[in-house]
């Protein structure tokens, strides 16, 4: 109840009004100051791209007799290192993985063969500074189309995307 009638006896002065003799003493309030906090140099989220070679082998069996006709299958695990650019200059290296399934047919132990592949990653960006900015997760998809004759190297180039969340800011 003091501080009650101690808010009340301020407002009352501060209209110039008179206080009874028996009113509580006034004090007014200091203000204190305090530095703002410091720019955060946080990054925001957003989305992000990323392009480079997927690679991967694998064997593929020919179903054709000795010069004859037939059909050829198999997967290949495709693997990269992408180098991501995000917002406010965040960057990182993030591992991308898929397996495509190749067919098509053959002749004589070889053909060409084509498929498709999802592919995904996911990691860690870092602030210029070289400290932790936050996470992205990639999303993206290739399609190969190439000559294989039994054992197959896939180097294909890739685009993915995906969107970067940004750690909450300390």
């Amino acid at each position: 109840m003091t501080n009650l009638l101690a808010a009340a006896a301020l407002i009352a002065t501060q209209m110039g009004a008179p206080l009874p003799a028996d009113a509580p003493a006034v004090v007014v309030p200091v203000a204190i100051a305090k530095a703002a906090p410091a720019a955060s140099a946080a990054a925001a989220s957003g989305y992000v791209s990323a392009t480079g070679f997927l690679s991967g082998n694998g064997y593929l069996h020919c179903s054709a007799p000795q010069n004859g006709s037939g059909w050829m299958s198999g997967s290949v695990n495709l693997t990269a290192q992408m180098p991501v650019n995000g917002p406010d200059g965040v960057h990182g290296t993030v591992p991308v993985s898929g397996y495509v399934f190749l067919n098509g047919s053959c002749q004589n132990g070889a053909g060409f063969v084509n498929g498709s592949a999802s592919v995904t990653g996911w990691g860690t960006l870092y602030s210029r500074e070289g400290k932790r900015a936050g996470t992205v997760q990639l999303n993206g998809s290739v399609f190969v189309s190439q000559y294989a004759s039994g054992f197959v190297w896939v180097n294909q180039y890739a685009n993915v995307s995906g969107y970067f969340t940004a750690d909450p800011a300390n």
